[in-house]
């Protein structure tokens, strides 16, 4: 066998090898969320495909920039990201994330794909808090982002673009020592799938968060321009310093629905 295609099959198999055990508990933790309002809601099959009620959203966790801005319920710049609208909805992203995130998690490991995951959530929250503008008109083009009305949002397609972004810049920046079926796979074997989502959000304005969407894909891409992967053959210990954000991202979430479950209220 070429020396280059012993590089490329043990790289492969080193990669293919590793855990990605967040991905999983992040999946488990969306579904379970998901029953849980589903169950509030009353087990009605047709809100599976209508969307849950504003205040099952609410009570969940959802945006939305009054309650954010004016009550500082600032814990949901961090729950959007775990709680879906509808069964449509959270399939969609879970198997984006069941595609995606396995590939992160192991070419950055989990104390990075955690903080990752959390980041360019947050960054997605924050970035369609930043675009509502109450009473405005935006037009055809200005509708891609800003949204006129203060409706409840949520899902992680802020950090699913997050992933992407990490992709995006991991293929491009890593070009050179890459086998060709990753190059193929990250870096511009990305666009694709960017550009297809981005105009799936222009025809969908208005209904798709599309500056959630943005600012997960940027922060992903910021991050991955200065956070080294795990290259085959190193050792499997993080650092310090990223096990400590793993922690600090997944308290973070955890304080979060902690002030969901305080704070739940709810009438239907």
């Amino acid at each position: 066998m070429p020396l280059h295609e012993r590089y490329n099959l043990s790289y492969a198999r080193a990669v293919l090898s590793r855990p990605y055990i967040f991905t999983v508990v992040f999946l488990i933790v969306n579904f379970f969320i998901f029953l849980l309002m589903w169950g509030i809601s009353g087990t009605s099959s047709a809100v599976l495909w209508t969307g849950f009620p504003e205040p099952v959203l609410l009570a969940f966790g959802a945006k939305t920039n009054y309650l954010i801005g004016y009550d500082h319920e600032y814990w949901r710049l961090v729950t959007p990201v775990f709680i879906h609208v509808n069964l449509p909805h959270v399939l969609i992203n879970m198997y984006s994330l069941w595609v995606i995130g396995p590939w992160v998690e192991k070419l950055y490991g989990s104390a990075k794909f955690v903080v990752f995951w959390v980041v360019t959530g947050i960054a997605g929250v924050l970035a369609s808090y930043l675009t509502v503008i109450s009473g405005s008109h935006p037009g055809v083009i200005g509708s891609f982002l800003i949204k006129s009305h203060d409706d409840p949002s949520a899902g992680a397609s802020g950090a699913l673009f997050g992933l992407v972004g990490v992709l995006f810049v991991f293929g491009v920046k890593y070009r050179r020592e890459l086998p060709e079926g990753f190059k193929r796979a990250f870096g511009t074997g990305m666009l694709p799938i960017i550009l297809l989502n981005l105009a799936i959000g222009f025809v969908g304005r208005g209904i798709i968060d599309n500056a959630a969407h943005l600012g997960g894909l940027l922060s992903g891409a910021a991050l991955a321009a200065v956070v080294s992967y795990k290259r085959p053959g190193q050792p499997a210990s993080v650092t310090i310093a990223w096990r400590i954000g793993q922690i600090v991202a997944l308290l973070v979430v955890a304080i979060s629905f902690f002030m969901v479950a305080k704070n739940f209220d709810i009438t239907l």
